[in-house]
């Protein structure tokens, strides 16, 4: 299992990929966080902003898939996406998670 992380100023669009990630079963669940605080560097300046944080559960086999889904569906030119590995997971979870993606594992 990875966790694939992304965030966006847009509510909706993460609502949008949310249900395709979980629609074409690229995704077994996807926590939405509403209403985090961002600052970054844009432009040159330091910038603060509210965005939304999504926190995807899947395999290591669709990782790429679900990067194209997001860069195909989010608003940002250049969004954040990021993969977290994961070094134990209970396996009684993990077992829940690889159902519902339909993987072999």
């Amino acid at each position: 299992m990875i966790i694939i992380k992304t965030t966006s100023d847009s509510h909706k669009a993460m609502k949008d990929i949310t249900n395709a990630l979980l629609n074409k079963r690229y995704a077994a669940c996807v926590n939405i966080v509403p209403r985090m605080r961002s600052k970054y560097i844009l432009d040159g300046r330091i910038v603060e902003s509210r965005e939304v944080m999504l926190l995807i559960k899947t395999s290591q086999d669709l990782e790429a898939k679900v990067y194209e889904t997001i860069k195909e569906m989010h608003n940002y030119d250049i969004p954040e996406i990021s993969t977290v590995e994961t070094s134990n997971v209970d396996k009684d979870y993990l077992k829940w998670i690889n159902e519902s993606l339909n993987t072999e594992k």
